[in-house]
């Protein structure tokens, strides 16, 4: 079992959560490899994972915008099915080059800034600050409790943003229930999905607009894969600080409640 500080110094120069009106902000330990992937799907989903929610709203706003200016989507599905010379006359030149840079940028800042949370997270783990397991604020309640990483999933899948509220991530979640709401919209997968139900097939194909469609993958199962992972290392924070109160109330007794806690 992983040694707790029976100890918690006033000032401490890294913690590893944070509680505010939004839920928990927090330091965990990912693979810089997973978090590119995710900006490779989406930019700016890797921020999101990283907690760096200014970036990734800003980062995903954008891609939004300039894909849209620059018809990429619409580039990749003529591609897709072998229209290469449509694909290419759909293009807008002059923001092409901006969506490039930015979009490779994306993946770089967020494989770095992967790796140095992930060594701002280990120190933090040295160093053992206490965890703030319960606060009331003005405008919410916020404490650690026990989550099912598979229902945080189905919300994010039945509705993406869904997962990010169940999890107390009111930004991210509320963030996400927006765009979503948007793509289906302009998308019309819904009304595309009840046509399909009542086998109108032509009609359900036609009605699509596969610029908005093609964000809607990646967005779902994007959201999925953060749902998921919060509401687990939610869990590790809720053993964690378990350990760091009885640590603390019972110092001369052996605290080995949660031995797989990190």
């Amino acid at each position: 079992m992983k040694t707790f500080n029976k100890s918690f110094p006033a000032r401490v120069r890294r913690r590893q959560a944070l509680i505010s009106q939004d839920g928990f902000t927090y330091l965990r330990w990912q693979n810089p490899y997973i978090v590119a992937w995710w900006s490779i799907s989406f930019p700016g989903f890797g921020h999101f994972l990283l907690h760096q929610y200014i970036r990734g709203f800003v980062l995903s706003f954008w891609e939004v915008i300039i894909n849209t200016l620059t018809h990429m989507n619409e580039a990749i599905v003529y591609s897709f099915s072998g229209r290469f010379e449509l694909a290419t006359a759909v293009l807008e030149p002059k923001w092409v080059l901006a969506y490039l840079i930015v979009y490779l940028f994306a993946i770089w800042d967020s494989y770095i800034k992967a790796v140095d949370a992930n060594q701002q997270y280990h120190l933090a783990k040295l160093e053992g600050a206490r965890l703030t397991a319960f606060r009331i604020q003005t405008f919410n309640i916020v404490y650690i409790a026990k989550k099912r990483p598979l229902s945080a999933l189905y919300c994010s899948f039945i509705f993406p943003g869904l997962g990010q509220l169940y999890n107390n991530r009111l930004s991210l979640g509320f963030y996400g229930v927006i765009w979503w709401t948007i793509y289906m919209t302009f998308s019309h997968s819904h009304e595309s999905l009840i046509l399909l139900i009542l086998g109108r097939l032509e009609e359900s194909k036609t009605i699509l607009k596969p610029h908005w469609l093609l964000f809607m993958p990646s967005v779902i199962g994007g959201a999925m894969y953060d749902a998921y992972m919060t509401a687990h290392d939610n869990n590790q924070l809720l053993r964690t600080e378990q350990i760091q109160y009885l640590c603390e109330r019972y110092p001369h007794f052996e605290i080995d409640i949660f031995p797989k806690a990190e």
